[in-house]
Parts: C-alpha cells; sequence; structure tokens
C-alpha cells in the first residue's frame, strides 16, 4: 500500500508531502518540499524506530506496531503523525488519543479500580451526547479513540457509538473485562468498525485474578473472550498493571508466556497509581528496584517474544530514554479522558475536571487544561507518581468531595 501525507493544519509543514509505502513488514518513507533534507532526516528516524520494534499485524493494507497507533500507512496515522510532529516540533500540542467512559456499571469488584470513587449521582451521557462529543474530539486531532467504563460492553448501543467514528479519521478500541465478550458480541464489535479489544488480566494465576476481580469465572472469562475476538478478527491487547510486589515476582514474564500462547498481539503494562481502589496503598506502588526489575523482565520478554506478542510498559514510555523522551506522561500531552457523565479529566487515573463536555466544547475544555500551571509543560514521568504534585492537588482534595473534583 502507498499514501502521500500531507500536514494541512500546520502551517510550516503546509508545503512537505511524505509518501508512505508499505513494503511487507518495512515502511518506507519518502519526504520532498520545504527543508525536506532535515525532514527526511527526523521522519526517517520515526519510521526505523517502528521498523525496528517489528509489526504485530496487518490491517487495512497497513502496519500495526502498536495497538495505540493507527495502521502505517492509512489517513489516521496521517493525522496522528501531523500531531505527533506539531506537538514535538511546534509546541502546539494536538491531542492524539481519548479514553471515554460510556458507563460506571460493572460486574466485578475490583479492589484496584481507579473508577472506584467516582461519583455515581448524575445521568451518564446518552449516545447522542457521546456521538457528538466523539465527532468534536475528531475534530481536535484525535486519531485513538478507547471506551472504557465500568465495563463498556454492558452499554447495548456501544456499537452505534463506534460506527460513527469514520475510520479515514481514527481507530477505535474497547477496555473491557470480557466477560460479555461471546462470538456474537466480538463479531458485532468487529462489523462496527472496532479496531480491537484490550482485555483486563491483573495476573496470570486464574485464583488470583479471580480474587483481584471479585468473580471465579473472570480468569476463562478472559482466555474465552481472547479468542472470540481473534476469531473476529479483532487485534487483542491485554491489559495489566504492575505493583512493587509483582514486578519483584516477576510475574510479566508468566504474563507474557500465557500471552503467546494465547496469540494476544499487545501487552500493556500500567503502574499501580495511588487512586481508585489503591487509594493511600503506598505499599504497593513501584519503588525505584521494582521499577528496574520491570523494566528488565520486558526487555528480556520482548527479545523472546518479539511480536508475539510484545510488551509495553508505562515505565518505559516515563524513564526518559531513547524515543520516550518524546513520550512521556500522556495527561495534557497525547491524550485526554472523558467521564462517562462528561467530566473532563487529564486522564482516567487523574482525579481533578476542567469542566464537563455537556456544558463547554471539547477544544475549549482542552485549551483550558493546557493553560493549567501544572500541564503547561509536557513532563516525563507521570505526574500522578510525582510527590509534589500530588501535595498541590490531589491531597489537598476535601475528603467528602465528589470525584472527579473540579479544578476553579
Amino acid at each position: 500500500m502507498r499514501l502521500c501525507y500531507t500536514f494541512p493544519n500546520v502551517a510550516e509543514l503546509h508545503k512537505l508531502s511524505v509518501v508512505v509505502k508499505n513494503t511487507g513488514d518495512i515502511v518506507t518513507a519518502s519526504v520532498s518540499g520545504t527543508r525536506s533534507l532535515w525532514w527526511r532526516f527526523i521522519i526517517g528516524r520515526y519510521f526505523a524506530f517502528h521498523n525496528r520494534v517489528g509489526n504485530l499485524a496487518f490491517r487495512s493494507g497497513g502496519n500495526v506496531y502498536s495497538m495505540y497507533l493507527p495502521p502505517f500507512p492509512s489517513l489516521p496515522h496521517n493525522r496522528m503523525l501531523e500531531a505527533f510532529l506539531s506537538s514535538i516540533f511546534f509546541k502546539r500540542i494536538i491531542p492524539m488519543a481519548v479514553t471515554i467512559g460510556v458507563t460506571n456499571t460493572c460486574q466485578c469488584h475490583c479492589h484496584h479500580c481507579s473508577a472506584l470513587d467516582r461519583s455515581k449521582s448524575r445521568p451518564m451521557m446518552s449516545r447522542d451526547e457521546i456521538q457528538r462529543v466523539l465527532g468534536e474530539c475528531i475534530d481536535l486531532g484525535v486519531t485513538n479513540i478507547t471506551f472504557t467504563g465500568g465495563e463498556p460492553l454492558l452499554r447495548n448501543d456501544l456499537e452505534q457509538c463506534i460506527a460513527s467514528v469514520s475510520p479515514e479519521k481514527a481507530v477505535t478500541q474497547v477496555f473491557t473485562n470480557g466477560l460479555l465478550l461471546t462470538p456474537e458480541r466480538a463479531k458485532s464489535l468487529a462489523d462496527s468498525g472496532a479496531y480491537g479489544v484490550q482485555i483486563s488480566l491483573d495476573s496470570p494465576d486464574p485464583t488470583e485474578h479471580n480474587r483481584f476481580r471479585g468473580r471465579n469465572d473472570a480468569f476463562s472469562a478472559v482466555e474465552y473472550g481472547v479468542q472470540n475476538a481473534l476469531r473476529a478478527g479483532l487485534l487483542v491487547g491485554i491489559s495489566t498493571y504492575a505493583t512493587k510486589q509483582s514486578a519483584m515476582r516477576h510475574d510479566i514474564i508468566r504474563m507474557m508466556a500465557l500471552c503467546s500462547r494465547w496469540g494476544v498481539n499487545e501487552v500493556s503494562v500500567f503502574d499501580g497509581i495511588e487512586v481508585g481502589g489503591l487509594r493511600n496503598r503506598k505499599d504497593v506502588l513501584l519503588d525505584q528496584a521494582a521499577r528496574r526489575v520491570l523494566l528488565d523482565d520486558c526487555k528480556a520478554a520482548n527479545r523472546k517474544h518479539g511480536t508475539k506478542p510484545r510488551v509495553v510498559s508505562q515505565s518505559w514510555t516515563n524513564c526518559g530514554k531513547g524515543f520516550s523522551r518524546l513520550i512521556g506522561c500522556l495527561a495534557a500531552n497525547r491524550q485526554f479522558h472523558i467521564t462517562a457523565q462528561g467530566d473532563f479529566t487529564p486522564c482516567d487515573f487523574t482525579p481533578l475536571a476542567f469542566g464537563n463536555v455537556r456544558n463547554e466544547p471539547v477544544r475549549t475544555l482542552w485549551e483550558k487544561l493546557l493553560s493549567h500551571p501544572a500541564y503547561r509543560k509536557r513532563t516525563i514521568s507521570c505526574r500522578m507518581q510525582d510527590a509534589d504534585f500530588r501535595r498541590r492537588y490531589i491531597d489537598t482534595i476535601p475528603e467528602e468531595a465528589e470525584l472527579p473534583y473540579y479544578v476553579h
């Protein structure tokens, strides 16, 4: 597949064009236009990095390098590359991703749930509201849309929300616990245009995962859901989180072996963060030694498994080394989050709201977020794991306050 990329929304790149070509396992880029030698080097390094890590799958004629990126080449990836270049080189930050809650309801009772403390006193967004907000997110520049919850598969109109996203603008995925991911539902998601599903798995040990979820069928549902999604043609990711204890037990090594047997495309490891069910649980948070073990284990797993599957960790994206320097903390940088009630937050782990999409446009709320002192500058490490940020903005939230807490 061959596609010519242009960048109409960045004035400095108006005369630049990039011909991106998929030649099997490798994607090449031919650059022409203003300062083409400079941009040939920069864009060449971008594609070289992804070619080096290897593609996970092929979709729509392009290579998939991560479930968080559209295929290379594709129209959504053209838009994502434009946002990336704008943010890095011209300091005009265009968000690439949004996670949007579509329900607070869930069948599980996870002790670590990041949404545990969120208010349920206001009605959830209707389908019309969600579809309007999705359009505003795409107009802002978003190219990766993730539906979260609660459990998003509890919404019978989820497929209609997914189908309202143009495949020429963005890719969509669903974060799920897997309990409702039957063969019929997996096919329905695929038919609606979903790119993939991210299924939560807290432990490679069935008994432990079931205990964490408060259900005896939680682990078997994940395994069943993975196979149903793969058969439906969806990309499949496993989403997990790391604590000090799980890192020191080398759980990710066992998790990767399990996911390799299942045929999973990608494994995402988020840091355990002191929010929701882990609020005031400093004993489980990653310390320096545990983080080093986790990073070493992820690197070893990728060497062993290659792209079948590949693991990506928040600890790597926040480490500030190599290509990760261009990623860092995603909040108010690469993405934002909208709760099921429409609250606009920096990410789904930050209990701070900067307004509500029912009252203000998404673009206005994004600009408000970027103007706040805590978010004016991009940071490498996660703010929610920064002691000074927590002291100033999280620890000062009144005990009786509804979450997310509105920032004025």
